[in-house]
């Protein structure tokens, strides 16, 4: 756990955050962008908090977390008023940590999980402001877009710091954003020392089902009109680049999103949310000439245990005729630390066992002992397709 002090601090950062929301003196950064930046603000308070076996304060964390979850992802109220109970929830966790003595409080429990239940009475997917404005070309494609009979959307994605305009396009959810429409503008919020938040404009035919199958990241409809728009129409993808294949199956969410987070730098990501999901999805790979490179595999997930995904996966590439030594990296990600579960996982070939939470430094630890490389620089230097290492 990180000291008291150090958690004071970030307490502090936090409040005044939500204080900048609340009275409007925070406009370096808009609205959409601080909420991200506060979700992740939250959630790593809370593992430390956890780490540090402060459970009832990591408890409230998390209910606030889940609040920011709820807005960042549409499904909350941005006019109703939630930064009042998290600030409250930031002095109770202050007092523990200055007392070092932590009480419960059933009272601001109840609030938070009234306004979650509040918002989910509200309707869904009503259109906001894109929040920025279209250089002039982009509006032109905006217009030609809605003319064309395309519903506009906003994609947002939460992001590490030290990316740059090339990093940014080499993202491999702009292929997933193609993938589901036409991508018409983005723009990358940098926040010194919270990272950024990407923020794609693009037009599509599919249903919103349609496009929860494709895109993983909160994403909104949004008013189709050149007022208040994006800069910077975004440059197609070469066809010569081919990422690596990643697959991610848990069925937690937010276990998904964060590992969707922590592993967008190093290719192509595909998830599933249950064990007979994410062996069709392997088989499908597989029998198109296009396997996945590597897999982050829960073992507690519906359908069909973890493991047992595991050892019917090392079953079909042993009839397909493949080493285990050129077949699929398989990582093991459970909260399960038991010898039996990592005895078993093992024993079925697994190539890694990591126990949740997860944090970035052990991704990039773990994706660099098996020879993957983050995508830190230019299209133009990316390796070609086959020549990956």
């Amino acid at each position: 756990m990180e000291s008291p002090q150090l958690i004071l601090e970030r307490l502090d950062s936090i409040e005044a955050r939500l204080l900048g929301l609340e009275d409007g003196s925070g406009t370096d950064i808009d609205p959409h962008t601080a909420v991200h930046l506060l979700f992740r603000d939250f959630h790593n308070l809370k593992s430390s908090l956890s780490m540090g076996g402060a459970d009832i304060s990591a408890r409230l964390i998390h209910q606030a977390e889940s609040c920011l979850d709820a807005l960042r992802s549409g499904k909350g109220d941005p006019g109703s008023d939630w930064i009042d109970p998290l600030i409250a929830v930031v002095d109770h966790v202050r007092k523990a940590m200055e007392t070092n003595r932590e009480v419960e409080s059933p009272e601001l429990s109840v609030r938070l999980d009234g306004l979650l239940e509040a918002w989910s009475q509200k309707g869904k997917d009503q259109p906001r402001e894109i929040g920025f404005p279209l250089e002039g070309n982009e509006a032109h494609a905006l217009n030609r877009a809605v003319s064309g009979g395309l519903v506009p959307y906003v994609l947002e994605k939460l992001l590490g710091e030290g990316l740059d305009a090339s990093t940014v396009r080499a993202l491999p959810i702009f292929e997933a954003v193609a993938e589901a429409g036409v991508v018409l503008a983005h723009r990358l919020v940098k926040v010194i020392g919270s990272g950024a938040v990407l923020t794609i404009l693009f037009g599509t035919d599919k249903t919103r089902d349609d496009l929860m199958f494709i895109l993983f990241d909160p994403f909104h409809p949004v008013i189709a009109s050149a007022g208040r728009p994006t800069p910077g129409v975004v440059e197609a993808v070469p066809a010569n680049v081919k990422l690596k294949r990643i697959l991610i199956v848990d069925d937690e969410p937010l276990a998904l999103m964060l590992l969707q987070h922590f592993l967008s730098p190093y290719g192509r990501i595909d998830t599933a949310e249950s064990g007979t999901e994410a062996l069709a999805k392997f088989n499908s790979a597989l029998s198109g000439k296009d396997p996945y490179h590597i897999l982050f595999l829960d073992i507690m997930i519906p359908g069909m245990p973890g493991n047992a995904v595991l050892e019917e996966i090392r079953k079909q590439e042993k009839l397909a005729g493949i080493a285990i030594s050129e077949g699929t990296r398989i990582v093991m990600a459970s909260s399960l630390a038991d010898y039996a579960s990592i005895s078993t996982s093992f024993q079925n070939q697994s190539d890694a066992y990591l126990v949740k939470p997860l944090d970035v430094q052990t991704v990039d630890k773990t994706m660099a002992k098996f020879g993957f490389t983050k995508l830190a620089f230019p299209f133009s230097t990316v390796p070609k397709s086959g020549n990956c290492p």
